[in-house]
């Protein structure tokens, strides 16, 4: 890992304020979550973003690269501050909003939507940079996927969570 960059260009100060912005976003939320719960959360969101960086994002694939080149520094970890709080407004939004099955598939489309409006806006902005003949319409896949295994891990911890609730009674 390279740690400092050639140059601080706009796409570096795009990443602090976009960072600054989201978790602005996500102090002002009303805390809904457990700490346990807005750990795993973010430890999710991370997770997901780092496998999908070094699966697709490296090489054999090499779709994509963070920033300015393949290389990481410091600004390309910042990047992944990016992704906690997005989750966290997901799951937020859907806990508020009672989200039913019927309007699930609504939900996550429309999430996966402002996902890919949030990647453009990144991508003119100079921090993801495609190649090898990828574009962003291929994260939509990536999005529905990652939205419905994390409404599906929520749910799988809500059940256990209640019933270790009962067990405890």
């Amino acid at each position: 890992m390279k740690l400092v960059e050639n140059n601080f260009g706009l796409n570096d100060y795009f990443v602090i304020f976009a960072v600054i912005l989201s978790w602005g976003i996500y102090l002002l939320l009303p805390k809904v979550f457990s700490k346990q719960m807005t750990i795993l959360i973010f430890l999710y969101s991370l997770t997901t973003a780092g496998l999908f960086d070094n699966s697709v994002g490296a090489p054999p694939f090499d779709y994509y690269d963070i920033m300015d080149g393949p290389a990481y520094t410091v600004m390309d970890v910042v990047v992944y501050f990016l992704y906690p709080p997005f989750s966290y407004l997901f799951l937020f939004l859907y806990k508020k909003f009672q989200i039913q099955d019927s309007y699930l598939v609504f939900f996550i489309i429309s999430f996966t939507a402002l996902a890919i409006g949030v990647e453009w806006v990144n991508h003119k902005m100079g921090v993801f940079h495609y190649k090898n003949g990828n574009s962003i319409i291929y994260s939509v896949c990536a999005y529905l996927f990652i939205q419905s295994l994390l409404v599906v891990l929520y749910r799988f911890l809500l059940v256990n969570n209640a019933d270790e609730m009962k067990k405890t009674r």
